[in-house]
């Protein structure tokens, strides 16, 4: 009777234990999709004046999309790996209609020795101001348009990677606590720009800007190991999390001679500079939150050392930044104001400035309705209004935690 109640016993804890067992090693499936409907008005001021109507150029539309999907995969291996994929869907992704684009934006394995010392190797964002790293988790994030330089349809236009390393292939991380504070590091290492990578012709063989007669493949880096991405970032950020704030440092190196991507605006001041250009990106962020105030501030600075630019007086370096401050009315309700602004060189220096208005209401915990005004200005010369443009948006956007 002794050994048949035992036996029971055992059975009743199996039958229990056997599903959490299987749930531990379950591959977790979520994700986030934001619906949009925006219309934009553009205005373009022509220097030159060649163009019917005093050198000027207005154009407005009107569209509904899907911004962008993400589908997420994670799965807890044992206590200390955990693995995690992002899908990406852009735009109405057809691929029948050739419409958006889908990619894999991350596909990593994390180890974690201890929180102190964490390892994750795969294909990566890495460590580098405060948005980068969740720049894809746009159900928490409160813009319906990310900052520039961050904002995923805008990466060609802006041409990202010349602001922030778009990817790592390993990161060394970690948080060490002291009182209230944990101090945060985190170093990585990564393929070089995407520029260098290997892609298909038009013949459809592999060819690169170095040595495309012996390219056999594609999605690869032909670079040596010094024209590869290095970088980090080290800050601090409370135990309540109500406040971050870090320094990050890259060096690589910038394609200067890229047939791939670089408009046809690029053969001005750039021409004779072909090459691999050493490029640094140095940023800085802060953000928190007091009471029902939250706050966010990033600067980036990228610096080059190239002589053929340095033997002309012509200067490379960029800069961008942002600031954000929002309120919070209860736990549903958010409205903000942000300003950004910047320079980049293409063919000449441009300046670029952008107003934004915004607010994000929580309607269930997995739904989030958003509106975003967005002033947008790009200019040679303001004074003069020479080769300026303007465009303004007006979004409202649906966001959703799958």
């Amino acid at each position: 009777m002794k050994t048949h109640r035992t036996f029971l016993l055992c059975s009743i804890l199996l039958l229990h234990l056997s599903p959490l067992k299987a749930q531990e090693n379950e591959t977790s499936l979520f994700g986030s999709l934001q619906l949009i409907l925006f219309n934009q008005k553009s205005h373009l001021t022509f220097g030159g004046g060649t163009l019917p109507g005093g050198g000027q150029l207005t154009e407005e539309r009107s569209s509904f999309a899907i911004q962008q999907m993400d589908l997420f995969l994670q799965k807890h291996i044992g206590e200390d790996f955990t693995a995690f994929f992002d899908l990406e869907f852009q735009l109405n992704y057809s691929s029948e209609q050739q419409w958006g684009a889908f990619s894999i934006q991350e596909a990593w394995l994390h180890y974690a020795m201890s929180d102190a010392v964490g390892f994750k190797i795969g294909m990566l964002y890495p460590a580098f101001n405060n948005l980068n790293e969740i720049k894809n988790r746009l159900a928490l994030l409160p813009y319906i348009f990310r900052p520039g330089v961050y904002e995923r349809l805008l990466s060609d236009l802006f041409l990202s990677e010349d602001y922030i390393p778009e990817r790592a292939y390993v990161q060394i991380q970690g948080g060490v606590p002291y009182k209230s504070f944990f101090f945060d590091y985190a170093v990585y290492a990564g393929n070089a720009e995407g520029s260098y990578i290997s892609t298909p012709g038009p013949d459809g063989n592999p060819r690169n800007d170095l040595n495309s007669g012996f390219e056999f493949l594609t999605g690869v880096d032909p670079t040596e190991f010094n024209l590869k991405l290095f970088g980090g970032r080290a800050g601090i950020r409370a135990r309540d999390e109500q406040f971050k704030a870090g320094i990050s440092f890259t060096h690589d190196y910038d394609n200067l001679r890229d047939t791939t991507s670089y408009p046809l605006i690029y053969d001005g001041i750039r021409g004779p500079l072909r090459g691999d250009a050493r490029r640094m990106r140095i940023g800085g962020d802060v953000s928190g939150r007091i009471g029902p105030v939250r706050f966010e501030v990033e600067g980036i600075s990228v610096l080059y050392d190239h002589p053929p630019a340095e033997e002309r007086g012509i200067e490379l370096s960029m800069d961008f930044a942002y600031a954000m401050v929002g309120y919070a009315f209860g736990d549903a309700l958010f409205v903000y104001g942000s300003y950004e602004g910047g320079t980049a060189v293409f063919g000449q220096r441009w300046t670029h400035q952008t107003v934004t208005a915004g607010a994000a209401y929580q309607i269930s915990p997995a739904a989030t309705v958003k509106a975003q005004y967005i002033l947008y200005r790009q200019f040679l010369d303001e004074a003069l209004h020479q080769d300026e443009s303007s465009l303004r948006f007006v979004f409202l956007g649906l966001s959703l935690v799958l």
